[in-house]
């Protein structure tokens, strides 16, 4: 069994946040990879793939009548839905494994997506209930939005966690963040930057453009969008769950080992 971790400070650090990330990598390297990339990046590469070159998402082909406007409507919304299943998914196993490292223990491949199947219904109604929420917020001037993306920074663990159901898993995200939401904004904001570094480093190297150009994908289209897309998952499937520990050990004193109770 792998060593536990040990933070004993109960005020909330981004400095630990992000050690706690990178030690539930360092400590499960294939697993987190390997749910990054083969549950997360490439199904969202291939459905991509599949949709331009069925010209399913194209304007152009809209303007041109080959697609009708139902089509384009119904093939943007089958896309989204699948994204927000996909997302959901590899959060859901992602939040499972980093959740054993902070107790010290290295969960298989199949551990952690049997945890994500298990929360994937909940998941995807949490996940479209956010995502119109944010998004009406960042509509109404966009302060309120920023505001509901804080307080709701850690639903998704408290979801996968604490299974206290949609609706629940909101409040109780409002009440662990509360009163650390400007160091949250922080952390978001560390993690824009290091995403917008990643894009700059993937420009530099030939694969900046890694959308759908007008006559499909290139190479660098999908060695991009894999390597952008795998990136993104490790980022933030492994930060967000750091962000719940953090807080609940910080705010409750709730050890890891006792938030791994849930998964036994």
């Amino acid at each position: 069994m792998a060593t536990a971790p040990v933070f004993e400070e109960r005020k909330i650090s981004i400095g630990r946040v992000f050690q706690r990330a990178f030690s539930a990598i360092g400590q499960n390297p294939v697993v987190v990879l390997g749910l990054a990339l083969i549950i997360g990046a490439l199904p969202s590469l291939i459905i991509g793939y599949l949709f331009v070159q069925a010209g399913l998402t194209s304007p152009q082909a809209l303007a041109s009548g080959a697609v009708s406007t139902s089509g384009f409507a119904a093939a943007i919304f089958l896309s989204s839905l699948v994204s927000v299943i996909i997302s959901a998914l590899v959060q859901a196993a992602l939040t499972r494994a980093v959740v054993s490292a902070n107790e010290g223990r290295k969960v298989s491949f199949g551990e952690s997506l049997a945890a994500g199947f298990r929360s994937i219904l909940p998941l995807i109604g949490l996940s479209i209930l956010f995502a119109f929420g944010v998004g009406i917020g960042f509509i109404l001037l966009i302060i309120p939005g920023i505001i509901l993306l804080l307080m709701w920074a850690v639903a998704v663990p408290v979801l996968v966690i604490e299974r206290p159901g949609v609706i629940s898993s909101f409040s109780r995200s409002a009440e662990l963040t509360k009163g650390a939401r400007w160091k949250i904004l922080g952390l978001f904001l560390v993690l824009l930057v290091i995403y917008w570094l990643l894009t700059l480093v993937m420009g530099l190297v030939g694969l900046s453009t890694y959308g759908a150009s007008a006559t499909g994908f290139s190479v660098a289209n999908l060695v991009g969008g894999l390597v952008a897309g795998t990136a993104f998952n490790i980022l933030w499937g492994t930060i967000q769950p750091s962000l719940y520990v953090e807080l609940r050990q910080a705010k409750e004193g709730v050890a890891a080992t006792d938030l791994e109770q849930v998964f036994a």
